[in-house]
């Protein structure tokens, strides 16, 4: 299963959740970013991101994820 799968298949069931990401940024340091619009995050990720949850055409990592109840 690739990253992506993973991905998606921890957001099925998350409606009424948060997503968290880390983000590895292309100077190497970290972002973390926390959105409550779970249905509309996985969908950017998964339109913007590769199997891998590498940004097409930019140094962009997804390194962690996760969902959490509101």
């Amino acid at each position: 299963m690739t990253q992506k799968e993973l991905f998606v298949s921890a957001s099925q069931g998350a409606e009424n959740c948060k997503i968290i990401l880390g983000i590895r940024m292309p100077d190497g340091t970290k972002e973390i970013i926390i959105n409550d619009n779970v249905a509309n995050k996985v969908d950017y990720v998964c339109g913007k991101y590769d199997d891998d949850l590498k940004m097409h055409g930019a140094p962009i990592v997804i390194e962690e994820f996760l969902f959490i109840k509101k």
